[in-house]
C-alpha cells in the first residue's frame, strides 16, 4: 500500500498523510547518514502504529502534529535507533577488543569510557550479575540495576527500553546532579586552595597519607576528572543521543565529580592534620548513593509512564 492509499484507508486528508510521510522520510535519511540500515524494519513498524493512533482521530493535520510530537524529533527517533543497534548481543554482552579481556581471572577494560558502555554495565536489568568488568581499569564496577532487581525497587522487565518513557524535564536530572557536585567542587577550590600548604596529599593507604606532590599538581586530577565526566555528559545531550545513554553519561558524570569532590575535601582535611580516610569514603559512598538513587528514580518514573501510555493506549482502542 503506497502512502496515499495508507493515509486514506485510515482517513487522512493528502496533507495529513504528507506529514506523516515527511517525518518518516527524514527518520530514514538519519538513519541512512548513521549507516544504521537495521532500524528500517522497525521504523516501517512504527510507521504503521502511528497511522493506527491516527485512525482514531479525526485525522486533522493537528492530530498528526501531537501524535509525531510523542515519538520527538525525527532525528532523535533516528539516534535512539542507532544506539540500539549498536548495543552487543547479550552473549558477547560488552564487546570484543584486544583491549578487553581477563588477566588472572581478573577482568580488564582498556578501551575509553563510552555513555553507551556505562549504560551496558552500570544499568542492565536483564543481566543478574551484581559485579561486572569496570569500565575503565581492572576489577569490577556495580550493575546498579541488578542491586535494584534485588531489593525489589524495580523489575527485569519493567521498561521495554531503560528510561525510554522518562519524560525530558526528569531525564535533565541527569544532567543536574552532576552539575551541582561540579559546583561544588569548584566552592571547595574557591576556599581552600590558597590555604594549603605547598605539598598536598595525593594518595592516602590503610595508615594515611603516603605520597604528595604539590597542590597545583595535586589539582590536575580532580579537575580533568570533573571536565570529562562533564565533557561525556554533555557530548550525549547535544548529539540527542537516547534516554538510557544520557541518564548512563549522568551517571558517570556523578561519580567521577564525586570522585573529585572526595579526593580534594580529602587533601584539605589531611592537610588540617586529619589522619584518616573517613571523609575520602564517606563522599565516595554519597556518590554511589546518589548515583543509585538517580537511577532507580527515574526507572520508576519510566515505568509509571509506560503503565500510563499502556492504559491510554487500551482505553481509546475500546473507545473506536
Amino acid at each position: 500500500m503506497n502512502p496515499q492509499e495508507h493515509g486514506a484507508a485510515n482517513g487522512l486528508t493528502p496533507e495529513s498523510a504528507e506529514l506523516v510521510e515527511t517525518y518518516f522520510a527524514r527518520v530514514h535519511g538519519a538513519l541512512l547518514v548513521a549507516a544504521t540500515g537495521e532500524c528500517a524494519e522497525a521504523v516501517e513498524d512504527l510507521r504503521g502504529h502511528v497511522y493506527e493512533e491516527l485512525a482514531a482521530t479525526a485525522g486533522t493535520t493537528a492530530d498528526v502534529t501531537r501524535v509525531l510530537a510523542e515519538l520527538g524529533p525525527p532525528e532523535a527517533l533516528a539516534a535512539a535507533c542507532s544506539d540500539t543497534a549498536a548495543a552487543p548481543l547479550p552473549s558477547d554482552r560488552y564487546g570484543r577488543s584486544p583491549l578487553t579481556g581477563t588477566i588472572l581471572g581478573m577482568p580488564y577494560e582498556l578501551r575509553f569510557p563510552t555513555a553507551e558502555r556505562v549504560a551496558l554495565r552500570w544499568w542492565d536489568p536483564t543481566n543478574p550479575d551484581v559485579l561486572v568488568p569496570r569500565l575503565f581499569g581492572v576489577g569490577w564496577d556495580l550493575n546498579f540495576a541488578a542491586i535494584a532487581v534485588g531489593l525489589g525497587l524495580i523489575k527485569p522487565d519493567d521498561e521495554d527500553v531503560p528510561f525510554a518513557s522518562v519524560p525530558e524535564r526528569w531525564l535533565a536530572v541527569s544532567a543536574a546532579l552532576p552539575a551541582a557536585v561540579a559546583i561544588v567542587l569548584v566552592v571547595l577550590v574557591a576556599s581552600f586552595q590558597g590555604l594549603l600548604p605547598a605539598q598536598v596529599a595525593v594518595h592516602w593507604g590503610i595508615s594515611g597519607a603516603d605520597r604528595f606532590a604539590s597542590k597545583g599538581s595535586a589539582l590536575i586530577l580532580p579537575v580533568a576528572m570533573t571536565l570529562l565526566g562533564l565533557g561525556i555528559l554533555g557530548v550525549a545531550w547535544v548529539r540527542r543521543r537516547s534516554p538510557l545513554t544520557r541518564v548512563a553519561a549522568g551517571a558517570l558524570a556523578t561519580m567521577l565529580c564525586t570522585i573529585s569532590c572526595a579526593a580534594y575535601a580529602q587533601q584539605v582535611v589531611t592537610a588540617r592534620g586529619g589522619g584518616d580516610t573517613a571523609v575520602l569514603l564517606s563522599l565516595l559512598g554519597v556518590g554511589l548513593a546518589l548515583t543509585f538513587v538517580m537511577l532507580v528514580t527515574l526507572a520508576r518514573i519510566g515505568r509509571a509512564a509506560e503503565v500510563r501510555r499502556d492504559l491510554d493506549n487500551t482505553s481509546k482502542k475500546g473507545s473506536v
